[in-house]
């Protein structure tokens, strides 16, 4: 739907199409027999020639005449477009994309005064800065200019093709006419004549076409001229002092305060793409690292099982290697235990017969130690006889010998405990 609005638009201000419709009618009048005029049907409908100028004037017509209803649509539509008035102080450069939404769209908004009024301020817009606004003005002006002398191309194509048919015209005349020739018939010069005929009126109807084209476009390039010295006045006088400026001493905290914004604006915008930067960088990298850790993790199952395999036929082998080695040394524990004890109930029976040795002496050393009592009483009363008698040195020799014989049984009886002793730890 878009599309056929676009070429129905597109066909209606075709120049080539409305000057086509209006040559047709025009020899349709002269066909049709409305137009009867002599002079008209020889000079704009006599030859072939004649009817592409007139084609071809029509359509340089038909574009002057869409041009010069542009021309008046736009300066109809000046008096119409203001912005609101500037404010005490001036406006934020930032103000210039509401200012700009305010302007008209469309088919209204391709006029020249609403495009200079957008292209100048989204220019303020994008700098951030109104210091180069007036070279930008004038910058657009000259590009309007421009634009509107190549809106006349197809006008100066016209231009410069009408007189090239009418002397394509004049050539084709003039060689019918020296075709008509011929030196047995010099009386009858009425082809050459027809012929010339042809010649000169193609070429007058080109020129006349041509001129009346050249002072159309005259006239509208004085209109257009003067529309765009009202355009530009227009957009002077809604941009001119309307953004606070940065030049000169009185700008200079504006210029910070601007600077400050412009780099707390530019921090913002970094620290978000380097936060999504990296938000991509960790889903990326998160996406590669599973990757990578499930064909680890694969590869490391894989190994582990291989591994586990062999060791646990290593570890099952050296076990019971263990277990053999674990139970022919308890097999040699239980039998060195065995004769271990076997000499230990030898030892205790040894040591039974020592200690049944041992009482035994013990019983001769309580009856000796009795025997020494009763000789001690012996010797007590032997002393008192012999103290009575006076015999005391016969006692005293006495008394030697009975402890001299007495000692000898002592050392004898601890000779044969410690034999005893050395025969128990032996045998231990």
């Amino acid at each position: 739907m878009r599309f056929i609005n676009d070429l129905s638009a597109t066909l209606l201000r075709s120049p080539i199409l409305w000057g086509g419709a209006v040559a047709f009618c025009f020899f349709a009048l002269i066909h049709g027999g409305v137009v009867t005029d002599a002079t008209v049907v020889r000079y704009l409908a006599g030859h072939w020639v004649e009817y592409v100028e007139v084609l071809l004037f029509c359509v340089g017509l038909a574009s002057l005449a869409l041009k010069t209803a542009d021309v008046v649509r736009q300066r109809r539509g000046l008096a119409g477009l203001t912005l609101p008035p500037i404010p005490e102080g001036g406006q934020e450069p930032s103000a210039a994309a509401e200012l700009s939404a305010e302007l008209p769209t469309g088919s209204a908004g391709e006029a020249w005064l609403p495009r200079r009024l957008r292209d100048a301020l989204d220019f303020v817009g994008r700098t951030g800065s109104a210091d180069g606004l007036e070279d930008h003005l004038k910058y657009l002006s000259d590009l309007d200019a421009s634009r509107a002398g190549n809106g006349h191309g197809l006008v100066k194509f016209v231009v410069w093709a009408i007189p090239i048919m009418g002397f394509l015209g004049t050539v084709i005349g003039i060689t019918v006419a020296i075709a008509s020739l011929s030196p047995t018939q010099l009386e009858n010069i009425s082809g050459v004549v027809a012929g010339l005929g042809t010649a000169f009126d193609t070429t007058a109807t080109a020129l006349a076409l041509s001129m009346i084209l050249m002072f159309l476009q005259y006239a509208l390039d004085r209109a257009e001229q003067r529309l765009l010295e009202a355009v530009d006045e227009a957009a002077w006088r809604s941009l001119a002092g309307r953004f606070q400026s940065l030049a000169g001493d009185a700008g200079t905290t504006l210029a910070i305060a601007r600077l400050g914004e412009t780099l707390s604006r530019g921090s913002a915008r970094l620290l978000e793409a380097q936060e999504q930067a990296w938000n991509a960088l960790e889903r990326s990298a998160g996406v590669a690292l599973g990757g990578v850790l499930d064909e680890a993790a694969g590869r490391l199952r894989a190994a582990l099982e291989q591994a586990l395999d062999g060791s646990v036929a290593r570890w099952g082998e050296a076990v019971a290697r263990v277990h053999d080695e674990a139970a022919a040394r308890r097999e040699a524990r239980w039998t060195d235990a065995a004769e271990s004890l076997a000499a230990a109930v030898r030892g205790l029976e040894a040591r039974e017969e020592a200690v049944a040795g041992q009482a035994a002496l013990l019983a001769g050393v309580v009856e000796a130690a009795r025997d020494l009592a009763s000789l001690e009483r012996s010797l007590d009363a032997n002393l008192a006889a012999v103290a009575g008698a006076g015999r005391f040195e016969e006692a005293l020799v006495t008394l030697t010998a009975a402890v001299q014989l007495l000692a000898a049984r002592s050392a004898d009886a601890a000779a044969s405990h410690r034999a005893e002793r050395v025969a128990l730890r032996a045998a231990a």
